[in-house]
């Protein structure tokens, strides 16, 4: 069962977020939907204007990040794909 949630927003607000939802190819509901439930589950609201990468994601490109630096598990490069499959599949 679904219900009717009516909120009043800025209509040049309003506008950029279907814009923006628009461009991402989902509804401005969707997105709508999509941050209350994460309100519910986390129980925690984020306001950022640029991408906020979880703890996990974090440390990962860290580690990339100080491998890439110090030319740790670096392969290639590689002059054709046969190359390259062969390098994964050693």
């Amino acid at each position: 069962m679904q219900t009717m949630l009516s909120i009043k927003i800025d209509k040049k607000l309003k506008e950029k977020a279907h814009e923006v939802a628009r461009a991402l190819g989902v509804s401005l509901n969707a997105v709508i939907n999509q941050n209350i439930k994460e309100f519910i589950d986390v129980r925690q609201v984020t306001f950022a204007d640029h991408p906020v990468l979880n703890k996990k994601t974090q440390r990962l490109l860290d580690r990339l990040l100080s491998d890439s630096k110090a030319n740790k598990n670096i392969v290639g490069p590689f002059y054709s794909a046969e190359e390259m499959i062969k390098s994964l599949n050693s």
